[in-house]
């Protein structure tokens, strides 16, 4: 029998741990996808709830051959299996969508899709990251009491210690360490849900550990910056480079021949602004290079069309070392902490308006608009990559929602507005007066609203207490005698859990 049909069998048998100690003696290159499968098949079934590694294994050996799997069931319940038991719910729905694609009317991956959708109507987290930080904490105060205060080495084995237990429980979050300064700066990354979690992280800090260092979120601008960037071992000159800066805040960069990548460009404007700045502005930024004016295309920017000559252009162009003070000079936003930009707020409507939960709104304000362009946007079945990585940093995200007595809309617009704007701010100040008897308002984050015509909408983020802020809002809704009310988390496929009902 060859090995690939007697490691099916082992797995038809159950008998797991024969398959792994068959193939994985094998070097990687002497596996076939179809091996990788049932290698991963062995580690699925051998895991058990709770431990990672496994399934962390399995995904390992599919995720390379999506494309040499496409349309095939096995593999897409495998993969959405690994993610279930990682309790990655949204990804797991994901995948089992494909495997019902590929095999309609599976009982097994419908009973399994239905166990997602549970888990993300529900919300609750498994570990809530106020919980998962009260165990760094504890443990990084535990292991630098091992340490002598007065050791040379003391503030750097704390900087240390500190970085390495919070990229344990969160791997994804990228730390550069300044020992001089006793800081540690977290990559912000190219979300400002991200920045709402390393606020968050910081702000949970126990106070004797804010004596040893500081925690920074985003990357700093650089004050001495080279001519010269290196990028996948090639160097960049961009000294030769000219910024304009229009009125309306967009940057053309030009070159007379462009051949730069645009990961420099943008290590370069991290580099000049930094990444909180960077992120608050939110600019569009166009290339132009000699041919743009010698022979203008369908491509070639509105900005650079307004000139006839190329010198007219570049007199108003600055090199790198003049663009930061340039951008001031056009209106720039600059040296906005991350604090301040987590307030900032943007408008929103619908396209077009509906009769279900979310989708009745005419008017809304977000702090996070990413979040709420995500939610518009996806298919119930969709990856949601900024769900789904609050869903496994243990933050729960979604919206309260209420429907008003029905005269009260018909009566006068601006008054039903007013009165929804009412009702949320009400019920921000119920909830944060319950959370402030446990010492917990930095629990949640709320997030702006909206406005229907069915309901009145208030989004948040959750870090912690998720069942004190449901009990809290539950209250609420019954005192004010709200004949609809109930929250959803940012989810299409997710149901509403309603508090009341009439």
């Amino acid at each position: 029998m060859e090995l690939l049909e007697q490691c099916k069998e082992w797995n038809d048998n159950e008998e797991y741990q024969k398959v792994v100690d068959a193939l994985e003696i094998l070097p990687d290159n002497a596996r076939t996808p179809e091996m990788d499968s049932e290698l991963a098949k062995a580690y699925n079934n051998l895991g058990e709830p709770g431990d990672s590694k496994p399934f962390i294994q399995a995904l390992g050996l599919l995720l390379p051959h999506e494309e040499y799997f496409r349309g095939n069931h096995r593999f897409y319940f495998r993969v959405a299996y690994s993610y279930f038991y990682l309790e990655e719910h949204g990804l797991a729905l994901h995948y089992f969508k494909q495997a019902l694609d590929a095999r309609p009317g599976d009982e097994d991956t419908i009973d399994m899709m239905n166990e997602c959708v549970n888990w993300l109507t529900d919300g609750v987290v498994a570990v809530s990251m106020s919980q998962k930080l009260d165990l760094v904490w504890e443990d990084i105060q535990k292991e630098i009491r091992k340490y002598n205060k007065n050791s040379k080495i003391f503030n750097e084995s704390a900087i240390n210690i500190a970085a390495n237990h919070i990229n344990d429980v969160f791997p994804k979050i990228k730390i550069n360490i300044f020992y001089e300064s006793r800081t540690i700066e977290f990559e912000a990354g190219d979300d400002k849900s991200n920045v709402f979690m390393l606020e968050y992280i910081k702000d949970t800090m126990p106070d004797n550990l804010k004596g040893m260092f500081n925690i920074r979120v985003g990357v700093s601008a650089k004050e001495d910056i080279k001519d010269i960037i290196v990028y996948e071992d090639e160097e960049y000159d961009i000294s030769k480079l000219r910024f304009f800066v229009s009125d309306d805040r967009q940057i053309v960069i030009y070159a007379d021949e462009f051949d730069i990548p645009l990961e420099v460009i943008e290590q370069l404007f991290i580099d000049i602004f930094g990444e909180i700045d960077l992120m608050a502005n939110d600019f569009e930024f166009d290339i132009a290079d000699e041919d743009d004016f010698d022979a203008p295309t369908e491509d070639t920017c509105d900005i650079v069309l307004d000139y006839e000559e190329k010198e007219d252009f570049l007199k108003e162009c600055v090199d790198y070392r003049g663009l930061k003070e340039k951008a001031k000079s056009k209106g720039f936003r600059l040296g906005i902490s991350a604090k301040e930009y987590l307030k900032m707020y943007s408008g929103y409507r619908l396209q077009s308006v509906g009769d279900d939960i979310r989708e009745d709104i005419y008017t809304g304000t977000t702090c996070l608009p990413s979040l709420i362009s995500e939610y518009i946007s996806s298919g119930p079945f969709d990856k949601m990559p900024i769900m789904d990585e609050l869903y496994r940093n243990g933050v729960v995200a979604g919206f309260f929602c209420f429907s008003l007595e029905e005269s009260d809309q018909e009566n006068d617009s601006f008054e039903y507005e007013f009165e929804v704007m009412n009702i949320r701010n009400q019920l921000i100040e119920y909830i944060l007066n319950e959370l402030e008897k446990l010492g917990k308002t930095g629990n949640i984050a709320f997030l702006e609203g909206a406005t229907g015509k069915i309901c009145g909408y208030l989004d948040f983020l959750i870090f912690g207490n998720f069942m004190d802020i449901m009990s809290a809002a539950y209250d609420f809704f019954e005192e004010k005698n709200i004949k609809l009310a109930g929250y959803k988390t940012f989810r299409k496929i997710s149901k509403l859990v309603t508090f009341r009902e009439e």
